[in-house]
């Protein structure tokens, strides 16, 4: 029986298959439906399968960067097409979330599927805390799989990046103070993500619990000036740019609290009875968003400002690609304050998962033949 093995590890056996660490195996014997090819075949009808260690280890946020900012200039050139977020609950159980796009320019059809927490439990302590996500990519002309991609860290990688894009794009260009509201896992991308794209060298960080700003801190020694405040006034007073990357039902975030000229990345919340930002925040800043779709189904900033008669979805000045691309015409004026108003959407895992599949091409990553 021959095997297409990669590093001895963790060894998990699920049937046929074998899991050592970074790559699913499976024995050249098994023929139903799936032929297998050794990694070193030159043959292009073949799917790579790239695990969520192998995108850990050696996909850095400054190449997801790159390739987020891609596929959101094929946006805003109308070269990208996509259907939103669609889920479907088994009863009480856990969820399917799926997105789904196609683009000519990028070169592919992409899917990104990925389970969620059963409704009125905490993801963080129940049995599918993972949410388990998977990419694919297939070619655009024929249809081939060409990429099956492990997608917890990848999605985490793609928000952060969403983020730097939005910051490249829309933040003042000399901006070097950042407030991070929040300090889970978003924060971190947050954070990742500002410092590829902005010298930062003042960086408040507030948390409910401030022990964890502490430990978002310690994870970040190169960072300048980079520190745990008290109050979330402390973190946004002066800030050139802010980040809420929360679970708040209600705004954490006050327009009176701002200064002038600041961008703002709302990033946390993606349902349209909750918001990271009140009204005033909204309605005094030039709003941009990922995805007219979303920010209309998903946005709760938009839509409760939207119903409180402070703001309307006409009002968004453009969708983050239209300003990537040069299509929006716009220029910041000094003393604007910006908004990049996100719900997540299939733009950005689509250019990451093209990143990734790029990276994986010239390397000996598992493969096979689906038959």
């Amino acid at each position: 029986m021959r095997w297409l093995v990669a590093a001895p590890a963790m060894v998990i056996r699920s049937g046929p298959a074998v899991w050592y660490e970074h790559y699913w195996v499976l024995p050249t014997s098994v023929r139903s439906g799936l032929a297998l090819t050794n990694p070193e075949s030159e043959s292009k009808d073949v799917t790579l399968l790239i695990s969520d260690q192998t995108v850990r280890d050696h996909f850095p946020m400054s190449a997801c960067i790159a390739s987020v900012e891609s596929a959101f200039a094929a946006a805003g050139r109308a070269r990208l097409e996509l259907v939103e977020r669609r889920v479907v609950a088994a009863g009480d159980g856990a969820r399917i979330h799926s997105l789904s796009a196609a683009s000519q320019e990028l070169g592919y059809l992409f899917s990104l599927v990925y389970s969620g927490t059963p409704t009125g439990e905490d993801k963080n302590v129940t049995s599918v805390n993972r949410r388990q996500k998977v990419f694919t990519l297939f070619d655009v002309t024929t249809g081939a799989c060409e990429a099956i991609i492990g997608g917890r860290h990848l999605s985490w990688l793609n928000t952060g990046a969403m983020g730097a894009v939005a910051i490249k794009h829309l933040a003042p260009p000399d901006a070097s103070s950042l407030a991070i509201i929040g300090s889970g896992r978003q924060a971190r991308a947050a954070l990742l993500g500002a410092l590829e794209v902005r010298a930062l060298k003042d960086v408040r960080v507030w948390s409910r619990r401030r022990e964890n700003a502490e430990r978002l801190i310690s994870e970040f020694p190169q960072v300048r000036g980079i520190r745990a405040v008290d109050s979330v006034l402390e973190a946004v007073r002066s800030a050139e740019m802010v980040a809420t990357v929360t679970t708040s039902p209600t705004p954490v975030v006050e327009g009176a609290w701002l200064r002038p000229g600041c961008h703002v990345n709302t990033i946390g919340a993606h349902y349209p009875d909750r918001r990271e930002v009140d009204t005033a925040t909204i309605a005094g800043s030039t709003v941009f968003v990922d995805t007219m779709t979303t920010a209309a189904a998903e946005k709760g900033e938009l839509l409760l400002a939207e119903r409180e008669g402070a703001f309307s979805l006409a009002d968004v000045r453009a969708e983050l690609g239209q300003v990537v691309c040069g299509a929006a015409d716009w220029e910041r004026r000094p003393d604007e304050r910006t908004v990049f108003a996100s719900c997540g959407s299939a733009v950005e895992a689509f250019g990451a998962a093209v990143g990734v599949a790029a990276w994986a091409r010239d390397r000996e990553v598992p493969s096979f033949e689906l038959a």
